[in-house]
């Protein structure tokens, strides 16, 4: 019997993430043991062709587009987000779509990390790649803090080094990598 803890990687991206995005599904070459939940900046109607990208150049996961709330996160399955949601635990794990933001970034990153990093009994891993602002930075430090592994994107490979060096210097991060590897220990994690 398997009793280890169901895999959960988060991902949080602004400008320059979709091409970031699109290396690693593509990288992806077997069904992944985990879940995968990307809070991805980008307009809503770009985001819905987006999602269908996704799913054209990945052939062994499936995207779910969570236009609202997805219940029962499932494994094997990839989810972008359409707006700022929040983790729930309770029979399951759960997005639940927060329709009283505020805030200027959807959907928001740090909203995502933030509800993240009160679940338990699951093995979590953030990355946040390239984007401008600072979104994300806060999130990922709350998860860093609850002892799960957090990265930043390095400033060599990120389009834009605002959110990522953000992180860094808030002291958000367990490493920054280059892309490559962080495509690497996304695929060592989810073998």
């Amino acid at each position: 019997m398997n009793f280890s803890k169901p895999k959960l990687l988060l991902i949080g991206a602004s400008t320059g993430g979709p091409g970031l995005i699109e290396k690693i599904i593509t990288s992806l070459r077997q069904k992944i043991e985990g879940s995968i939940i990307i809070a991805q900046h980008m307009d809503k109607i770009a985001i819905a062709s987006f999602a269908k990208r996704l799913n054209r150049i990945n052939k062994t996961t499936e995207v779910v587009f969570c236009e609202t709330s997805c219940e029962n996160i499932n494994n094997n399955t990839i989810y972008l987000l359409n707006d700022t949601a929040r983790l729930e635990q309770r029979n399951g794990l759960m997005l639940q779509k927060i329709t009283d933001f505020k805030g200027i970034y959807h959907p928001n990153i740090d909203e995502l990390f933030f509800s993240a990093s009160k679940i338990t009994n699951y093995d979590i891993q953030a990355y946040l790649l390239s984007g401008i602002g600072s979104d994300g930075a806060k999130g990922l430090k709350a998860l860093k803090d609850a002892g799960y592994y957090c990265v930043a994107q390095d400033e060599k490979t990120s389009i834009v080094y605002g959110m990522p060096k953000r992180a860094k210097e808030i002291n958000a991060v367990s490493s920054v990598l280059c892309i490559e590897k962080i495509i690497k220990e996304i695929n060592v994690f989810l073998a």
